[in-house]
């Protein structure tokens, strides 16, 4: 299990260059990335496994169905600091795509083996979805050059 660990924490560190790079919306876009359409999220990205960093820190790989369901396993910042028990987190929820061609989801995070009995809903959002080479970032926004951006990559 350790061994997991360090390897997942070894890929995040090799990711993080890769991420820094195009740590904003004006870089990404400086670099050449270009907004998916609804139709392009649809057939690169639904029923393919995602992995990357959470916003908050932690990593995270997840699945958008192709009925509207997102599923997945995450991992919490700092999890050898966290209680031994919480090694991973099971991320359910649902997924639309609105009239601006965001992905909107609404999740819910919860403790992995605790029958769901310990979780949090997370708000709702939508964010668009923009591709560079082989590599998803969300943004929160397509025109503000200092939102943040948090990457995808296909798991392969």
């Amino acid at each position: 299990m350790r061994l997991m660990y360090r390897c997942l924490g070894m890929t995040m560190a090799l990711l993080a260059p890769l991420a820094a790079a195009q740590e904003n919306l004006g870089a990404l876009l400086d670099a050449g990335a270009r907004k998916l359409s609804a139709e392009e999220f649809q057939q690169e990205v639904v029923q393919r496994a995602l992995v990357g960093p959470s916003a908050t820190g932690g990593s995270i790989e997840v699945t958008y169905t192709g009925n509207g369901i997102v599923q997945g396993i995450g991992t919490p910042p700092n999890h050898s600091q966290t209680r031994s028990w919480v090694h991973s987190v099971q991320i359910s929820g649902l997924w639309t795509i609105d009239a601006s061609e965001r992905v909107c989801t609404s999740m819910r995070i919860s403790t992995a083996g605790g029958g769901g009995a310990f979780g949090s809903y997370l708000p709702p959002r939508c964010q668009f979805w923009l591709k560079l080479s082989d590599k998803y970032f969300l943004s929160d926004s397509d025109s503000d050059r200092s939102a943040k951006v948090l990457i995808r990559t296909l798991k392969q």
